[in-house]
C-alpha cells in the first residue's frame, strides 16, 4: 500500500462506485415510499376526521382539512414521481453497468481471437483444404464407378437367369 492509499484511502474503481450509487438509489426509493405510506395513513385520517366534522356542523374545519387533504393528495403524487424517476436513474445505471460487462467480454473474445489468428498457419491450413478437396474427388470418382458397376452388374443379372 503506498502513502497515498494510506492518507486518503483506496480509490473505488468504477464497477464498485456503480454497485454504491445502485445501493444509494435503493435505499432513497425506500424512504420514499415509507414518506408516502405515512401520508397515505394521515390522508385516510383527513378523510375520516373531514366526514366527522361535516357530521358535527363544522363547516371552517372541514374547510381547512380539506385543503390539507388536497396537499397531502399533491405530496403522495409528488412521492411518485420521484420514486419513478429514481427508479429511472437506476435502470441507467444497470443498463451501462450491463455495457461495461459486455464491453469487457468483447475485450476478451477480442484477445483470444488475435491469439489464435498470430497461432493459425494459414498456409499450411489451406494446403489441408486443397489436399482434403483432391482426395474427396477422388473418393466420389471411385463411389460413381462402384455405383457403375453395381448397376451394371445388377442389371445383367436378371438376363442371366432366364
Amino acid at each position: 500500500m503506498n502513502i497515498v492509499e494510506s492518507l486518503f484511502g483506496r480509490s473505488k474503481t468504477p464497477a464498485e462506485r456503480l454497485r454504491a450509487h445502485q445501493r444509494a438509489l435503493q435505499k432513497a426509493q425506500r424512504e420514499l415510499d415509507r414518506e408516502r405510506s405515512k401520508l397515505e395513513v394521515q390522508e385516510k385520517k383527513l378523510v375520516a376526521d373531514i366526514k366527522k366534522s361535516a357530521k358535527e356542523g363544522q363547516m371552517n374545519a372541514c374547510k381547512i382539512q380539506a385543503k390539507d387533504l388536497v396537499r397531502t393528495r399533491r405530496n403522495v403524487q409528488k412521492f411518485y414521481q420521484m420514486r419513478t424517476q429514481l427508479q429511472a436513474v437506476s435502470l441507467r445505471i444497470q443498463t451501462l453497468r450491463s455495457t461495461t460487462q459486455m464491453g469487457e467480454a468483447m475485450k476478451g473474445a477480442t484477445k483470444a481471437m488475435g491469439t489464435m489468428n498470430r497461432t493459425l498457419n494459414l498456409p499450411a491450413v489451406s494446403k489441408i483444404m486443397r489436399d482434403f478437396e483432391r482426395e474427396s474427388e477422388v473418393m466420389d470418382m471411385k463411389e460413381e464407378m462402384m455405383g457403375e458397376a453395381d448397376w451394371a452388374n445388377s442389371s445383367e443379372m436378371p438376363r442371366q437367369h432366364r
